[in-house]
């Protein structure tokens, strides 16, 4: 570690050389990110749709490239299309249901169908099958590519449908009449919240801003954490600069930030989503405490892999931040985590529904 001084009975790490040029770097690109996402965000429907759907493109781009290994044009065709399946298939799926079941009264929707987290095991069986094949007919794939392309395409695939579904979710439980009975903002949380601007692009943005505050807070407090008070290795065998200093820092202020939000947005009358009200407050602790250990998973696996393939990013699309999945490490694994929570949570905790 750097050295370090004591200030009263608290020794501090003096930050590394280098340090402040490369926390300059890391805020521009930051806000640079934040300029492009945020109206997206808020906006919502087509506009954060190609949004998602353009940093996902970059992000498929990335997977291939990692191994720094030259494959056949089969495998970036396969891949892309893979990853695109596993993201829109459930959308597509759905809105293909309600036209063959009534041709004449169907209405194209991009935000009534998330209430479901799901993959086409087809789709995944498809996957496997054709990564098998390629590393049969081709000596250049190896059995770690077969196994390195299928883990990938299927995180990458289902971490980038819960970013739709953490934008959508909202939309999708007003169109259902069972959330009638709810009040968002002294509105009945059903059709009539559609028509509202405020819920259209605010209030439907909190359960998306709640579920990505986890990860990004975590990953801030453990940096800082790690930096100044870091002394500890967590895992050095995968991730050599962590420290189990910054681990809880970044767990503690992930969790009270997100608790905090969610707890001010309820008794405000403008709950992130009808069942988790003031009343319900444990249903908001759960998700708060479990979503920055599902971040730290997930970028500890993230880091895993680079390790594996001795890379320092996956891309460098963005300055000082690497590439997308750099980026979206921890993200994706909280919001795969905190959206199968509150899909239990809608359905009364029944894993079976």
């Amino acid at each position: 570690m750097s050295n370090s001084k004591k200030v009263g009975a608290i020794e501090i790490n003096t930050p590394p050389e280098g340090y402040k040029k490369s926390l300059k770097s890391r805020l521009i690109v930051a806000g640079i990110l934040l300029a492009i996402l945020v109206p997206s965000i808020v906006i919502g429907g087509w506009v954060y749709f190609f949004a998602i759907m353009a940093f996902l493109l970059f992000g498929i781009a990335e997977i291939i490239r990692a191994p720094r290994k030259k494959y056949n044009w089969t495998v970036y065709v396969a891949t892309y299309i893979i990853v695109l399946a596993y993201v829109y298939w459930m959308f597509a799926k759905q809105n293909l249901n309600k036209y063959f079941d009534n041709p004449e009264g169907f209405s194209f929707s991009l935000e009534n169908y998330y209430q479901r987290f799901e993959v086409s095991i087809i789709g995944i069986a498809s996957s496997l099958l054709v990564y098998c094949v390629e590393g049969l007919v081709d000596k250049n794939f190896s059995f770690d590519d077969v196994a390195y392309f299928f883990f990938m395409t299927l995180l990458v695939g289902i971490g980038f449908q819960s970013f739709y579904f953490l934008r959508f979710f909202p939309f999708s439980m007003a169109y259902d009449a069972g959330s009638a009975s709810a009040l968002w903002n002294g509105i009945t949380y059903n059709q009539d919240l559609l028509a509202n601007a405020s819920f259209k692009y605010l209030g439907s943005t909190e359960l998306f801003v709640f579920a990505v505050l986890i990860p990004i807070v975590n990953d801030i407090a453990a940096y800082f954490g790690g930096i100044y008070f870091g002394k500890h290795k967590l895992n050095e065998r995968v991730s050599p600069k962590k420290t189990w200093e910054g681990f809880f820092f970044g767990w503690v202020f992930g969790f009270a930030a997100a608790f905090i939000f969610g707890m001010v947005m309820a008794a405000c009358g403008l709950p992130i989503l009808p069942s988790l009200t003031i009343d319900k407050w444990y249903r908001i602790f759960v998700v708060c405490f479990l979503g920055p250990l599902l971040a730290d998973i997930g970028d500890l696996t993230f880091s895993l892999i680079k390790r594996y393939y001795n890379i320092k990013d996956y891309g460098d699309i963005l300055r000082g931040h690497g590439g997308i999945l750099d980026r979206v490490d921890s993200i994706v694994f909280s919001c795969i985590g905190i959206t199968m929570l509150l899909i239990f949570i809608y359905n009364s905790w029944n894993i079976l529904a």
